[in-house]
């Protein structure tokens, strides 16, 4: 499937902000359209206090692409596998959905025939989203994405989440949030303790968030945490 525009070098057209629903739930989901998904340690979608895991990220590689588990409304047993990869073609972006592991399930034929008339769907979907939203960004608003990372602080094999200060990092993102800025944010690699956290803010004020990110966070202050703040050219989203 060709999308227009092409992706910048640091941030792929995924149709799925990490951290963020923007995944069409209508009408193949768990919980239907008012549910929403995201990714956190895997991928999952929630509808109040309920909850369903899709899959577990194998791969991200951005810009290029990520890999994933793939067993919604199905226990990890019956997983599958999703790579998604993006590509600079012309003045558009080639996303491409590879869809594999079919002899895990007990009818793999089915299922695969299945998919074929599901995934075109669902791309289509993404497609109708980005030709719709193309002038995004016009509304004086303009979206960064925090990736915060263990630093110097920590010694090696200490987690983030049990170090003194990671406390501080929340408090720092819940005041992102007071602001009306933070969108989302959470894990993207728990083991290496790796997050990320995406923020909507007034245009202009990119130069005020590095400074908050970087001197309002004491676990960026106090090393625990390095941040990245980069600007991302947000095409489309789901909400």
């Amino acid at each position: 499937m060709r999308l227009p525009r092409a992706p910048s070098e640091e941030s792929p057209r995924s149709g799925a902000r990490s951290g963020c629903s923007a995944t069409p739930t209508r009408p193949s989901s768990v919980f239907g359209a008012k549910g929403s998904v995201a990714f956190e340690d895997g991928v999952v979608e929630r509808l109040g206090a309920q909850h369903a895991v899709w899959g577990t990220v194998l791969a991200w590689e951005r810009p290029t692409g990520f890999a994933m588990t793939w067993h919604p409304g199905q226990g990890a047993e019956r997983a599958t596998e999703v790579a998604v990869s993006f590509e600079s073609e012309g003045d558009g972006t080639l996303v491409t959905l590879t869809h594999t592991g079919w002899e895990r399930l007990a009818e793999p034929a089915a299922a695969r025939e299945e998919y074929n008339g599901g995934w075109p769907h669902v791309l289509a979907g993404f497609g109708h989203l980005v030709e719709g939203d193309a002038d995004e960004g016009s509304d004086g608003q303009e979206w960064f994405a925090l990736h915060p990372h263990p630093w110097a602080a920590l010694a090696d094999g200490e987690s983030i989440f049990a170090y003194p200060l990671f406390p501080e990092h929340l408090a720092f993102l819940g005041r992102l949030r007071e602001r009306g800025w933070l969108v989302a944010a959470g894990p993207v690699d728990a083991a290496k303790g790796e997050g990320m956290a995406v923020v909507k803010v007034p245009a202009g004020s990119g130069t005020e968030l590095e400074e908050l990110a970087r001197r309002d966070d004491p676990s960026v202050v106090g090393e625990a945490l390095a941040v990245t703040v980069q600007p991302w050219d947000v095409r489309f989203t789901g909400v």
